[in-house]
């Protein structure tokens, strides 16, 4: 089987290669202005004033037929004749991927686009900042729909373009199993490998959008913050990895599979499609129809997530071993979490009453964890009193649950990188969510992306045909402006000081020990009640501890 390093090159054009001189007239179209790559031509969307939004750029083959569960297979970017004929109109998002649950005509397999936001006036030799996001969503539902930069672009002047990815998620991005391991034209970890395919694709191209391939950042939130840490850490650490830094936000990958998992979970996907005992079941799993992929998604074991597994190559162990041992690319990071990121995962915040119920929220996370671990996790997080964090069992859990992986790595890499890094803890809750779970939780888990992203925090799904934006109060607006000046100005300068709205605080290094408390306030001094924290040393001692265990924990 090829290498997953041989996989995403195969077919990959020297960008030499690309070279093309300039065409005897400009392609032109009634859609808008367009960027001419070469090998196709897309239209904008000037509807934003100063803006062009590229939506459902392809960068990969379709995935279909007998790509279905092989590696991302780069296009033909060979440049050919083109004429205004040609040209395609890129004014909207493309499809949705197949998400989990699964509904027929809802989401597609040929979805893995990307969509590019950029100043109106920006050119070939613009040279500006690329950010790239990846989506969260446990790796099985949500969409770049959820996620417009077009602030981002529109408040940094015209200093920043942005990009928002799509990939393939669940079953069909992340099946894995011996049969898929050893298949020559198959593997695990296609959603992974497509998102590489994405920076890959950028590398290529994305100076035609006026961008530069030498300034890109990566950015994520939960799985999509876990994916970006996968980046960062893979092949055990790349000394030109193609971006130069990373934004970490509550990054969150469940634990890896083991071998014996990994069977199971595909046993039942060709039990549930009629390829059991196939001759060949790959080339069995490509045939089916589309209707037999949504069943076998909707009728899986709970267990069965379908997420990155390690593969010995672009994922080469787990990733706390591969973290801790300095096997990652050391680049400027901002990481950091949300006040309450475990709140929503650990049950009713009235009826946990008990140790036990407390180890019972954590095995829901860690089913593998053995006593000794819980039992010890139980003194590391000591019941409720005036001189812990947590004044309740359900606190109790919470703060165990989110400082295992989604409050943790954040804080670790920004100090271990020796790179120029920034931590932050988001307290301002997303109001939607509060009013969604019936009972206050605080800043929950995704919280900062209501403010970095216009009021929302996920994408069209299975669940929910359009994303759904709500308009600021005056406060929570001066923090959504307030952050996603911070986080645009890391991605233009690597420190997010550099283009801060005035009255902002100031961040300091995360090797300070300080760290960005980013929140909503009524200071008339401040554009926000944002202010630098100090870490504390309880804190850091159960950090310390749970990586201590990261191999048990699988992550």
């Amino acid at each position: 089987m090829l290498s997953a390093t041989q996989l995403l090159t195969v077919t990959l054009l020297s960008v030499s290669a690309l070279a093309l001189e300039p065409r005897s007239t400009i392609l032109t179209s009634s859609f808008g202005p367009v960027v001419d790559l070469g090998y196709a031509a897309y239209a904008g969307n000037t509807t934003l004033p100063n803006l062009t939004f590229y939506g459902g750029i392809p960068y990969i083959q379709p995935p279909v037929g007998q790509l279905r569960f092989a590696p991302p297979k780069q296009l033909d970017e060979f440049p050919r004749p083109l004429s205004n004929a040609d040209v395609v109109d890129a004014r909207n998002w493309g499809p949705i991927c197949i998400q989990q649950p699964a509904v027929v005509g809802i989401g597609y397999e040929d979805c893995v686009t990307l969509n590019i936001w950029t100043p109106s006036n920006a050119t070939s030799k613009s040279k500006l900042p690329v950010y790239v996001y990846m989506h969260g969503g446990g790796h099985y539902y949500n969409s770049a729909q959820g996620f417009p930069a077009n602030d981002w672009v529109a408040r940094s002047d015209g200093g920043l373009i942005a990009v928002a990815i799509q990939y393939r998620l669940g079953l069909l991005g992340y099946l894995s199993g011996s049969e898929i391991t050893k298949y020559p034209t198959a593997g695990p970890n296609n959603g992974l490998f497509d998102q590489r395919a994405s920076l890959e694709w950028i590398q290529r191209n994305i100076e035609a959008f006026g961008g530069d391939p030498a300034k890109v950042t990566i950015g994520g939130q939960s799985s999509g913050g876990g994916s970006v840490t996968l980046h960062v850490a893979a092949y055990g650490g790349e000394k030109n990895p193609p971006f130069r830094a990373a934004i970490i936000e509550s990054p969150g990958n469940d634990p890896f599979y083991t071998d014996e998992h990994s069977e199971e979970c595909f046993g039942n996907v060709t039990k549930q499609v009629g390829c059991t005992g196939a001759t060949d079941v790959i080339a069995c799993l490509r045939s089916v129809n589309i209707g037999a992929i949504v069943s076998a998604v909707n009728n899986k074991p709970s267990t069965c997530k379908f997420e990155p597994v390690i593969d010995g190559d672009y994922v080469p162990d787990i990733t706390s071993t591969l973290l801790t041992e300095g096997r990652f690319s050391k680049v400027p990071i901002l990481a950091g979490h949300a006040a309450q990121d475990g709140s929503i995962f650990v049950g009713s915040n009235t009826s946990m009453t008990t140790d036990a119920q407390v180890v019972a929220a954590i095995l829901g996370r860690y089913p593998l964890l053995p006593s000794t671990v819980t039992d010890a996790m139980l003194v590391t997080y000591p019941p409720p009193s005036n001189s812990t964090p947590w004044k309740t069992q359900w606190e109790r859990a919470m703060y165990a649950y989110q400082e295992s992986e989604l409050a943790n790595w954040d804080f670790f890499i920004g100090n271990v990188s020796g790179k120029p890094a920034y931590n932050y803890r988001w307290d301002a809750p997303d109001p939607n969510l509060i009013a969604s779970r019936g009972a206050y939780i605080g800043a929950a888990h995704t919280s900062e992306l209501f403010y970095l992203y216009d009021g929302t925090n996920s994408g069209p799904s299975s669940a929910e045909a359009l994303p759904v934006f709500t308009a600021f109060n005056s406060t929570q607006d001066a923090l959504a402006r307030q952050a996603v000046a911070w986080w645009s100005s890391f991605a233009r300068s690597l420190d997010p000081n550099t283009y801060a709205i005035a009255g902002s605080p100031k961040w300091e290094l995360a090797s300070t020990g300080g760290f960005m408390i980013a929140d909503q306030g009524f200071n008339t001094t401040t554009p926000t009640g944002s202010v630098m924290g100090v870490r504390t040393a309880d804190n850091v001692a159960r950090l310390a501890w749970w990586r201590s265990v990261g191999t048990v924990l699988r992550l």
